[in-house]
C-alpha cells in the first residue's frame, strides 16, 4: 500500500495516489495555477470524451450510420455539422491525369482530358472545387501529356514523362512523396457529388475505397465503353474481397469502383511499402491482371494488398458520379450537370 504524506490516505497504486493528490490536494502543491471548479471540469470532461465513444460504438452497432444520414437535415439546422472531424482530418488529395484517352479523341487533340468543358467548368476544375470544398487543401496533379496545360494555383504538381508506356499506378507513384498521412486518391476523368466524398471521409478504414452499387444503369446505352472494362468488385461483409477489370462476371459484381479512394496514415504506409516491394519482386514480369507493375492499373495493386490480407472496406453510393471516358461520356456529363443546377 502507498500513503498519502499529506491525509495519510492509502492506495495500491502510484496512479491512485496521483489522482488522489491532484483533486484533494492539488491547491497545496508547489506552482499550482488551476482551481478545484477547473480541475474537476477536466476530470469530468476527460471521462465525458471516454464516455461519449464507447456510447457512440454501441449507438453505431445497434442501429448503423443511416440514423446519422435520416437526421442529417435536422442536424444541419441545429446548427451542428458532424462532417467537419472528417474534413479537418484529411487535408491531402493525389489526382492522377497524366493519361490520354483514345475515345476522346479528336476533342482531346490540344489539351488533357481533364480539361473538357462539362458546363462552363473543366472536369478538373470540378474535381478541384469539390475537394476544397470538403476542406482538402493541399492537392497534388500528377501530369503528362500536354502537361505545361494544366497550371492551376496552388497545386502541387508531379510529371510522368513515360506516361505513354506506363499505367496508373506508376503516375499514383510519381507523387510518391505526397502518400504519407491521410490522403485522398482519384482519377482525373470523374466528376462525383460533394455527399460522395464527405462519405468517402467519414470512413475510419485504413484502405476505403467508394463503390457504386447501381453500376449496371450507367452501362445503359453507354456503346463507346465496353462493359469488360468496368473495375468492377466482389464484396463479403464490409470488405472488397475481389477487383479488377474483366476478371469478375457481371452478374456475379457487387458494384464498381469510381476511382475514388481515401488512406489513413497506416494505409499509405501499406501502400507504400508494398509497392517497393512489388516492384522488385515481379520486374518487367506480369503483374496482376497487367503485363507489368509499370504498366499496372491502382486496381492490380489494391487486388494485391487484398491478397496480402490487408482489409479493403468499400464505401457504397448509388450513381452521384460520372466517368468522361468517351466522347458519348462527355455528353452525358453535359446533361447531368444541367439538370442538377437547374435543381
Amino acid at each position: 500500500m502507498i500513503t498519502c504524506d499529506i491525509c495519510g490516505a492509502s492506495f495500491k497504486t502510484t496512479q491512485g495516489l496521483a489522482g488522489h493528490r491532484r483533486l484533494r490536494h492539488a491547491s497545496q502543491q508547489p506552482g499550482f495555477t488551476v482551481n478545484r471548479q477547473q480541475l474537476y471540469r477536466r476530470v469530468l470532461q476527460r471521462l465525458a470524451d471516454k464516455l461519449a465513444d464507447k456510447l457512440a460504438d454501441a449507438f453505431l452497432e445497434e442501429h448503423g450510420e443511416q440514423f446519422l444520414e435520416s437526421y442529417k437535415d435536422e442536424f444541419s439546422r441545429q446548427g451542428f455539422d458532424f462532417y467537419k472531424l472528417g474534413k479537418e482530418q484529411v487535408s491531402r488529395a493525389i489526382i492522377v491525369a497524366a493519361g490520354q484517352s483514345s475515345r476522346l479523341f479528336p476533342l482531346n487533340s490540344n489539351r488533357p482530358d481533364c480539361l473538357l468543358d462539362v458546363g462552363g467548368k473543366t472536369i478538373l476544375e470540378r474535381e478541384l472545387d469539390t475537394l476544397r470544398n470538403c476542406g482538402i487543401s493541399h492537392i497534388a496533379v500528377v501530369r503528362g501529356y500536354q502537361k505545361e496545360k494544366i497550371n492551376y494555383p496552388n497545386i502541387s504538381y508531379y510529371e510522368n514523362s513515360d506516361y505513354a508506356n506506363s499505367g496508373i499506378l506508376k503516375s499514383l507513384f510519381c507523387a510518391e512523396n505526397e502518400i504519407r498521412g491521410e490522403f485522398v486518391f482519384s482519377y482525373a476523368d470523374i466528376i462525383y457529388e460533394t455527399d460522395i466524398l464527405e462519405k468517402l471521409l467519414r470512413d475510419k478504414a485504413d484502405i476505403s475505397l467508394v463503390v457504386d452499387t447501381d453500376w449496371l444503369s450507367h452501362y445503359h446505352q453507354r456503346y463507346q465503353h465496353p462493359i469488360e472494362e468496368a473495375g468492377l468488385v466482389m464484396v463479403e461483409g464490409n470488405r472488397i474481397t475481389k477487383i479488377g477489370r474483366n476478371i469478375i462476371n457481371p452478374g456475379e459484381a457487387y458494384g464498381e469502383f469510381i476511382g475514388l479512394a481515401k488512406f489513413s496514415q497506416r494505409g499509405a504506409e501499406i501502400l507504400r511499402s508494398n509497392y517497393t516491394r512489388v516492384v522488385s519482386e515481379y520486374g518487367e514480369s506480369p503483374f496482376q491482371n497487367a503485363p507489368s507493375v509499370e504498366k499496372a492499373y491502382f486496381i492490380d495493386m489494391i487486388q494485391e494488398l487484398i491478397e496480402q490480407g490487408y482489409i479493403v472496406h468499400n464505401v457504397d453510393v448509388q450513381g452521384g458520379w460520372v466517368e468522361v471516358d468517351t466522347i458519348e461520356d462527355l455528353e452525358r456529363a453535359k446533361a447531368q450537370v444541367r439538370v442538377s443546377s437547374r435543381n
